[in-house]
């Protein structure tokens, strides 16, 4: 596991020296990529089940 570890951890360190990315805009980038995968899987799970989520109205 501790490869593992070491491998991502030299991946992302080196992907973040190529862009030019701060630590800040590293963790924000991924924050937005986790937002944007939820929403795609929230749209497109109905389609598969057929069924839409019932929200209240206010």
């Amino acid at each position: 596991m501790k490869k593992i570890i070491d491998w991502h951890r030299s991946l992302v360190e080196r992907a973040q020296e190529q862009l030019g990315l701060s630590n800040y805009a590293l963790y924000l980038s991924g924050i937005l990529e986790g937002a944007f995968y939820m929403w795609v899987i929230l749209k497109v799970t109905p389609l598969i089940f057929g069924t839409q989520a019932k929200f209240p109205d206010f």
